[in-house]
This record gives C-alpha cells, structure tokens and sequence, in this order.
C-alpha cells in the first residue's frame, strides 16, 4: 500500500463502496483491491463498471444471493470436516442465484461484451442442488425423504412417541390420586410422573429427580421405560443415520469444486462491480475518457468524500501544452482540497473506479501518483515540518518520470521565507523539465510572477469574497490569487490601526511599482473572470427557463390535441349510435308502413338530442312515470329529481328527456318538508340487508332526505357483512352525500362491522 492511499482516504472510500456489498467473495475482492498497473486493465473495468450501471438502470438489481466463502468451505472438506444443514441450504441457494443470474442475462438485448466472459462461465449444477432440495427441508432439516432408512425411523420413532403418551395418560388416570400435579414432566430426557412423596412406594419405576421441597418425587414408571429405551435407540440411529446422509452430500459438494468456485468467483465479482456501480450512483459520478496521453481535464469535479449537495465544483484543465497548475488564494480558501480532488479522482480511475465529475471528462493514466500534502512531521525521527516535507519531495524526485502524477500543497513552506521562495520555484522548473503533470499551491508572490510569465505553468486562484470576507471554494483559471491575510484579519477582530500599519509596512517594503500594476491587472482580470462566471450562470438559468418553458408548451399542445381527439372520438360515436336509430326507424317504416308511428319514434329521438349537459334546475320528462321533475342534485349518472307531485326521486341520466321549464305551475305549492314530518315518523336506523345496491342506494337516499328533514343528527345504517360489495357501494355513496358530515363502522356497542354510524350536518 503505498503512501498516497493514506493521505487521500482511500480506505474511506472503500468503505463506502462496502455498504453495498451482498457476498463474502464480493468483499473479498474489494477489500483486496489495489490500483491496476496498466492503462488496459483500467479500461476493461470501467467497461465493465459501465456496462453494470446501465443494466441495473434498464433491468433493475442483479439477483445476487451469496453468503459462503467457498474457499473455507473446502478447506473444512479437506480437512475431513462435515457440512451442516444450514451451510448446505446456503449452497443451494447460491446455485440459485447462478442460475436466476444467467436468466438475467439471457433476457438483456443490449450488448454487454466486457462482462460476457464472465456471465457466460457461470455453469448450472442442477445435480447437486436437486440432492440438497431433496435430503434438507427449507427450515434447515434433514427431511424425512433423504433416505428411506432415515422415514422409516422417523415412522418408529412416531409410533413410539404415541405410545409412550399414550401409556402415560393411562398410569395418570391410575395414580391420579397420588400425583402432585396434574401432568406429566421431563426429567433428565426422560418422562416422569410427579408423585407426592409420601405415595412413591406405590409407584413402580425408577426416581429421577426430587422437589426442593422433598413432597414431590419424579419417577419414570417401569412400564415407560422399556418404551423409553427402544425410543433413545432409534433415536441414535436417526442420528447416524443424518450424519450418513450429510456426509453423502459433503461428497457430492466436494465433486463439484471447480464448479462451485469458480461461480463464486464470478458471484462475488458481479456484486463487487455491483457495489461500485451503487456507490457511483450514491456520489453522482461518471466514468472519464482514459487518454493515452498525461492529461487532466476534469469538469465540475467534487471530492468524493464532501458532502455532495454542497461541496463547490471546479474544473482542473492540465493538457501537453501547459503541465503544471499553479493554484493561488486565500488560506481555508480550498486549495488543500483542490490537490486532493484531483489525486483522489486519478487515484480512483487506477482502482476501476466512477468519479465524481462530468461525464465529458477525460484524465490519463498515471504510472505513479505522488502526493506531498499536509504535516508529515515525524516525532520518531524528530523531523521538523520542513525536513519531513523535503524529506518527501526527495523521495519523489528519486523515482518521478513523465508518466506520472504529483501533487504538491504549499511547496517550500516552513524555512526562511526568501529561502523558501527561492526553493519552489527551483521545484517548479524542475517538474517542468521532468514533464510529469503536477499541482502545486503556493502563496508566494515570486512564484506567482514566475508562474505568469512561464507558458507551461496554468496559474488558477480561488475566489475570496471581500464583502463577506469568507471564503467561495470556486477556483478561477489563468489568473493569480492573494492570501487576503489583512482582510482575515479584520474579520477576526484586529483593530484597523494594525491592519493600516501592516499594510503600510508592506507596501513601503514588498510592493514595487511594477506589482503594484501587476496587482491592479490581477483585480481587474479577476473581476473580468467574475463577470463571465456571472453572465454564464445567468445563461444558464435562463435557458433551462427557456427550456421549461417550451416542455410545458408541448404539454399544452399535447393536452389540447388529446381534448380535440376525445371531443372527435365522442363525437364520432353520438353520430354512429343516431345513424343506426335512424336506420331502424327507416327499417321499420319499409316494413309496416306505419307513418304515424315513425313520426312518433323521429320526435321522440329528437327529444334525447341535448346541446347542452344536464345541470341543476333543468327540468326533465321521466317517461316511465309519466311525470316531470326538476333537477336538485347530480351525482355522475344519477340525478336527484323534484317532481310535480311533491316527491324526491333518484333516477339514472338515461331514464329522463330535457323539457322546458313549465309556464303556469301544474299544482298548488305544497310545504312538502311540513307533510312529511307531519305524517311520518322516522327511525333512527335502516336495514338494508338482503337489498341489491340500487335498490339499498336508492332507499338510503330517500332515508337521509328524511331524516335530513327531521332534523336527526346521528343514524345508522344496517348492511351486514355478506360480500361486502353492499357496505363499499354505501360508503361511497356517503361519501358525496351532501346530508353526512362524517360516517364510521359500527362498533360491539352499536352493531359491529355489519354496521355504518352516520353523523348528519
């Protein structure tokens, strides 16, 4: 394990990928995990990764069942070990799972030709799960028809035990008198009866255990123990019996080694790519182009291990003609995290790993991957800040070359400060020359200048909120930075009198003419970058508008169109349903000639023609009744009708015609509401048990009209049990009734469930 893997928390991302992990073969191999040592191997996993991702997102979660390490399973075999009833189920159910994995497959239309090999080499081993499902019942026992010495046995056995409870019921009933209790009990495994000690020489049997007390003796009577000893003999050979049978299996397991290994192996290597492919859905990652050549283009890149909704994203562009970026900015600013996003990202593609940034990405691979971040104080070696950290960078020096990555945060920090300057840009012009790709983060100046003036150095800053005098985390391409150290000052509370003086003294001392106008460059470069970031962002914005904008406008275009195709469709079938009434008017009127009749039928069929819905108030014709009523209520096709006679009536849509309001009235107005309480008596509650649901509805409706009128507050409503069907149809119907403030199922006070409890308004 190499140095890197510490500092950047590999095994921290490891850990993550683990809480995804179903199989011990599958944890294994991620626990085993090391970065790939070439460029191909690389490929062929995220291939693989790839190819996972996608068909878990199309055909759902792999079935993948395994909790064995078949490894230790035939080491036990060798070493003369028996397998278990459980362990032997868990092996039936990863056949299982190899054969529900190859039906997986067999049913995906997509290519998926890097993990072919595998899915293909995964072999049924129908011969030994048919032996387990035949000799180990689900429940983890050896079944009664592994053998037919072991059923027969069991059958012994059963016979046995009934005899032996039936013998003991019989000398229950002949010592009743003399027993302490009134059952018998186990003792030692054997069955005994509790005699009070003052009878035990009346019973005949052998004493197998005493009550505290002493009043109590338990004894196993002789005409059980005969039974009892035939019992314990079978029972040994029901064990030897199982032991022989287990054993079989074992063997049988064991012929199929090769087998069985080699589809865990493939199990747990499924799941492993499995896990991965989840934690890279858990962190919103990708999978980069791998360029054969030394290059970091990473868009919108995140630390894996930040909180993914928050953390800022940035982009890190280190390409042939500019090898090493030069990263500037206020201290807490992120660029400590910047080097870790970067070699964390490269570190992950050499483990076949996702990362979290755009899928338009494309990084190389890298030989080696350096890393000199944070105190490596040794306190064995009682090195310094400083020695540790050139300690490092000379180890690195030793073995870097082109095809490596290297990563340096504050180089040459520690020592005298002209020393220090003096020694990272020497670092610098080295990593140029070695034409490895590195970052650096420094905040000297002289590095700065060198940095702006070198065409192989991309120099970035972190931005700082001057305002806010905090930190943004977004990083800036090709402009240098400032430490803001006078302005983090003030935020903590310095005085400005030491703030101005600091600043006077490092104007008067480090600021020349030249960086003055360097520096008024930078701010306004800096502000340039802030204005376009701002202006990109606003475009954005406003294209997903535009785009919102013009989704909903097909939504509308589409729900238009579905409303004129319907309003077709409808009308469609109105004109098809009148060309065939026409027709058979016409049909009859050939037959029987009969014009009076047909005239009669066209003014009929010219009645039900409505322009318009029926709506409350209309008046109506009911033909049945020979009677009109105007319309109070309309529930879906039921209409609640008043009509001339002073009634309430309910009645289907399709009974009634459309008339026109009557002139004169046809009777004297009657206070109908007044009759009604006057002639009749309401009960609190309606039986409708045996009624049909019309008929059931239809009468609770005239009964809620009533008792509406009566003023009664609380009913019930009597429906039974039956079906059902007549209890749901009168919730329903309560729950549109404009009479019921709420409604419940009766309780054992008041009915049951065969009953509903009504609260009127």
């Amino acid at each position: 394990m190499d140095k890197a893997w510490k500092i950047l928390e590999i095994d921290e991302i490891i850990s993550h990928v683990n809480k995804y992990i179903k199989t011990e073969k599958g944890k294994e191999i991620l626990l085993s995990l090391r970065t790939y040592k070439d460029r191909e191997k690389v490929i062929l996993e995220l291939n693989k990764l790839d190819e996972v991702s996608k068909l878990v997102l199309s055909y759902n979660d792999m079935p993948i069942v395994s909790s064995l390490s078949m490894k230790a399973i035939f080491e036990l075999i060798e070493k003369g070990g028996v397998l278990d009833e459980i362990t032997l189920n868990k092996i039936k159910d990863e056949i299982t799972s190899s054969i529900d994995l190859s039906k997986y497959f067999l049913k995906i239309k997509e290519p998926f030709a890097s993990i072919k090999p595998l899915v293909d080499n995964l072999k049924p081993v129908d011969a030994l799960y048919n032996a387990i499902n035949k000799a180990i019942t689900n429940d983890n026992q050896v079944s009664d028809n592994a053998s037919v010495k072991l059923s027969q046995i069991r059958r012994k056995l059963y016979i046995l035990n009934a005899d032996i409870h039936k013998k003991l019921t019989s000398l229950m009933n002949k010592y009743k008198d003399k027993m302490a209790g009134d059952n018998f009990v186990m003792r030692d495994g054997r069955f005994a009866l509790p005699i009070n000690s003052s009878y035990k020489s009346s019973v005949s049997g052998i004493v197998r255990d005493l009550s505290d007390s002493g009043l109590t003796t338990f004894i196993e009577p002789l005409e059980v123990i005969e039974l009892e000893n035939e019992k314990h003999l079978n029972e040994l050979e029901e064990r030897n019996e199982i032991n022989r049978i287990l054993r079989e299996l074992t063997f049988t397991v064991a012929s199929f080694k090769d087998i069985l290994t080699k589809n865990n192996s493939i199990i747990g290597e499924l799941d492993f790519i499995n896990s991965k492919a989840k934690y890279a859905r858990e962190i919103e990652a990708s999978i980069p182009k791998i360029s054969n050549r030394q290059i970091v283009k990473l868009y919108k890149a995140r630390h894996p291990l930040l909180d993914q909704k928050h953390v800022v994203s940035n982009d890190f562009i280190i390409d042939c003609k500019e090898t090493l970026m030069l990263i500037s900015g206020p201290n807490a600013g992120g660029k400590t995290i910047a080097l870790k996003t970067v070699a964390t990202l490269a570190y992950m593609i050499k483990l076949g790993m996702a990362i979290p940034a755009s899928i338009d990405s494309e990084i190389g691979f890298f030989n080696h991957i350096y890393v000199d971040i944070g105190d490596d104080q040794s306190i064995e070696e009682n090195l310094s800040t400083f020695s540790a950290h050139i300690s490092n960078l000379s180890v690195i020096f030793q073995y870097l070359n082109s095809r490596d990555l290297v990563v340096i945060d504050e180089v040459g920090n520690g020592t005298d400060p002209k020393e220090g300057e003096a020694l990272a840009i020497a670092v610098t012009k080295y990593l140029i020359e070695k034409r490895c790709v590195s970052l650096i983060t420094s905040h000297y100046d002289l590095l700065k200048k060198f940095g702006l003036s070198n065409e192989k150095i991309l120099t970035a800053s972190f931005l700082f909120n001057e305002k806010k005098i905090e930190p943004t985390y977004k990083m800036m391409l090709g402009v240098g930075g400032k430490s803001y150290g006078f302005l983090i000052a003030k935020k903590y509370g310095f005085k400005d009198e030491i703030i101005n003086d600091a600043m006077n003294i490092y104007n008067k001392n480090y600021m020349t003419k030249e960086d003055l106008r360097i520096r008024n460059l930078e701010n306004k470069e800096i502000n340039l970058k802030e204005r376009e970031e701002e202006i990109k962002t606003k475009e954005i914005v406003l294209q997903n508008k535009i785009d919102e904008n013009a989704k909903q406008e097909e939504l509308l275009r589409e729900k238009s169109q579905k409303l004129k195709d319907k309003k077709l469709e409808e009308l469609d079938a109105y004109i098809d349903k009148k060309y065939y009434e026409i027709e058979d008017i016409y049909s009859d009127f050939l037959k029987n000639r009969d014009i009076k009749k047909t005239e009669a039928r066209i003014e009929a069929m010219n009645k039900k023609v409505q322009k318009e819905p029926l709506k409350i108030g209309d008046f109506v014709i009911i033909s049945a009744l020979n009677s009109r009523g105007q319309i109070t209520r309309i529930n879906g096709n039921k209409l609640t009708l008043n009509t001339d006679s002073g009634m309430s009536v309910n009645i289907d849509k399709s009974k009634v015609e459309l008339t026109n309001k009557p002139s004169l009235p046809t009777k004297e107005t009657r206070d109908i509401d007044m009759e009604i309480i006057n002639q009749k008596s309401v009960s609190s509650s309606l039986n409708l048990v045996g009624y049909h649901i019309d008929e059931g509805i239809e009468s609770l409706s005239r009964y809620l009209d009533d008792c509406s009128i009566r003023h009664l507050k609380v009913v019930k409503v009597i429906h039974g049990y039956g079906t059902g069907k007549l209890r749901q149809a009168i919730h329903n119907y309560l729950k549109t009734s404009r009479y019921v403030a709420s409604f419940r199922l009766g309780n054992d006070i008041d009915g049951g469930t065969g009953a509903t409890i009504i609260t009127l308004k």
